[in-house]
């Protein structure tokens, strides 16, 4: 976070997407949307960042305002938000509750569902994916959570991700604005961007094995010893986001050793 003072007040500016507060991620995705040239963009986030009145605004020198302009660079680069701003979003009078910060209680199953919508969105550009990926992010509290949160470690108030239920979500969380659905699908991206940091390995098999196609196919497979059973893979579907990348990062770097020695070995 950068301190900076004007009028003798000092004011907090954000130096990275896990300082944004709720209401600047609501603008910034409000900023994408308007398709402003990058000068605008972020002369349009700083007056906002700053709650600063237009007159005082204009009393900053240019060299300081450009210099202040680019220190919220980061906002058009990768995302690298992790924090879930928005845990909870209404579509008419109905509540609906999404993943705690960096997904920790999500499935592998739900992550990969997620996966498949953004791109469906990022390819198309078209409404119904968004709807559709914050439609499996996002569903209704537990029955009675008031109180079997206190009997369990898996502190995610959200109804197990049922597909069926998917399409009637997505129908209701049309009706959302599009800026808080656009915040979601950024910080979706946030905890997308950030696997392949914590789990290299995976990612890197993925990129051969997406050549053919095969997505988190094969991957699923091989943490499921090669099993191709439904109950063998629901299991996996339904295992801990993050257990589930433990395991393959682990059986991914195995085989990068072997291919590896392999490799060694024809050489010499």
């Amino acid at each position: 976070m950068n301190i900076v003072e004007i009028d003798h007040i000092r004011r907090s500016l954000p130096s990275e997407w896990n300082e944004l507060s709720r209401k600047q991620l609501l603008y910034v995705s409000r900023l994408f949307s308007a398709k402003l040239t990058l000068v605008e963009f972020r002369v349009k986030a700083l007056f906002v960042f700053l709650s600063l009145k237009r007159k005082s605004f204009k009393r900053i020198a240019s060299e300081d305002a450009f210099t202040l302009c680019e220190s919220l660079d980061f906002l058009n680069k990768e995302v690298t938000l992790t924090r879930n701003l928005l845990p909870v979003i209404k579509a008419g009078l109905r509540k609906y509750f999404g993943p705690a910060d960096e997904m920790v209680y999500c499935t592998f199953g739900e992550f990969t569902l997620a996966c498949s919508a953004l791109d469906e969105f990022q390819k198309t550009g078209e409404e119904k994916y968004l709807d559709e990926l914050v439609a499996i992010l996002y569903r209704p509290k537990k029955y009675f959570w008031f109180i079997r949160k206190y009997f369990t470690d898996n502190q995610d108030p959200r109804r197990k991700f049922i597909n069926r239920t998917l399409k009637k979500r997505a129908g209701k969380i049309a009706r959302v604005d599009h800026c808080v659905k656009y915040s979601i699908y950024l910080f979706f991206n946030g905890v997308l961007n950030s696997l392949p940091g914590l789990y290299p390995y995976v990612y890197q098999q993925k990129a051969e094995t997406d050549s053919q196609d095969n997505g988190w196919a094969s991957l699923i497979i091989s943490l499921a010893d090669g099993k191709t059973d439904d109950k063998s893979l629901e299991t996996i579907m339904n295992s801990n986001l993050y257990n589930v990348f433990i395991g393959l990062n682990k059986k991914a770097k195995e085989y990068h050793e072997y291919m590896s020695k392999i490799e060694s070995y024809d050489r010499h």
